[in-house]
């Protein structure tokens, strides 16, 4: 049995069995029948998880997203077991919660807004296709670094795309300008102005956090140094989707703010569904600060980062 499917099997039987929930609440909270809800449960037990208590090596991550949730009213948090010390075998735990709940809830017809980094690479890399039509997936950001960079949102459309049988879109403009009349020039222009608009009506937003100290951005220089010093003045800690954010989640508006192209914090709070991927104990601080501002509707993340945040709450 592969680790995904035990994942689901655990998780719906711990919320029968330890949160009371109903068969057919359960099914509604994940989109299917009330008799596969019992079929799943069923194999549960025939295959070991559920005995006198719910056995399952991920359950102690189910505890704390159950506490997680509870603590910052998010309405969903899941939480990989951190299994290796690697950063790239955490990627692709992350990726991997993620598009496991992605399979969940991707319908057809839909827009799927994404932004740019590793971690988004990994979900669009590893993403394949169950079957559902005429998905779009268009960029919530200009381009970080030049379009040979695989973390470059168009570049993640495109793979995205492929791999779940879409369409993308390409958003052909830097993230950041020279100037407020070059974004505006920039915003006038009816092919880019149309990828914005497709992002803004999207049903789902995926993005990632970062820390301004340990981001992407500082390593290849999309950030100067310059930059960074200002963004720390402004007591600036993160960014989601090259929205800068202070160690409350609040956003700080600084000389890079009127020069960014990318969707705006009130247009992606009005996407349906936005969905945080992020780990890695160097982005704890970000996390904690998007978490405190509301700054998603699902968060994926990894065990470690999960209980440095919950040290605040004892």
């Amino acid at each position: 049995m592969d680790d995904n499917k035990k994942r689901r099997l655990a998780e719906i039987a711990y919320m029968y069995y330890i949160d009371g929930m109903s068969q057919s609440e359960i099914a509604r909270e994940y989109s299917i029948s009330r008799s596969m809800v019992s079929t799943m449960l069923s194999e549960a037990r025939a295959k070991g998880i559920v005995k006198i208590q719910i056995e399952d090596s991920d359950l102690y991550c189910l505890d704390l997203q159950k506490k997680m949730e509870h603590v910052f009213g998010i309405k969903k948090i899941i939480i990989v077991p951190r299994l290796s010390k690697n950063e790239t075998n955490l990627l692709y735990q992350l990726a991997d919660g993620c598009i496991d709940y992605l399979n969940q809830i991707i319908e057809d017809n839909m827009t799927i807004a994404v932004s740019w980094g590793r971690t988004l690479y990994q979900i669009a890399n590893r993403i394949r296709s169950k079957g559902k039509s005429n998905l779009t997936i268009s960029p919530l950001v200009g381009g970080i670094g030049n379009e040979m960079n695989m973390y470059h949102s168009n570049v993640i459309c495109d793979i995205m795309a492929n791999n779940l049988g879409g369409n993308s879109l390409g958003l052909y403009a830097p993230v950041f300008v020279s100037s407020k009349e070059v974004k505006d020039v920039i915003f006038k222009d009816k092919s880019i102005n149309k990828v914005i608009e497709t992002s803004r009506k999207a049903h789902i937003a995926i993005v990632s956090i970062g820390n301004i100290l340990s981001s992407v951005m500082r390593e290849i220089g999309t950030l100067s140094e310059e930059d960074v010093s200002k963004l720390l003045e402004l007591e600036a800690i993160g960014d989601i989707n090259t929205i800068f954010i202070d160690k409350n989640g609040k956003v700080v508006e600084s000389h890079l703010s009127e020069r960014t192209i990318a969707l705006t914090i009130e247009e992606l709070k009005r996407i349906p569904k936005i969905i945080a991927v992020a780990g890695g104990v160097e982005k704890t601080e970000a996390i904690h600060a998007a978490l405190k501002g509301k700054l998603m509707d699902v968060l994926v993340t990894d065990e470690e980062v999960a209980k440095e945040i919950l040290k605040n709450y004892e």
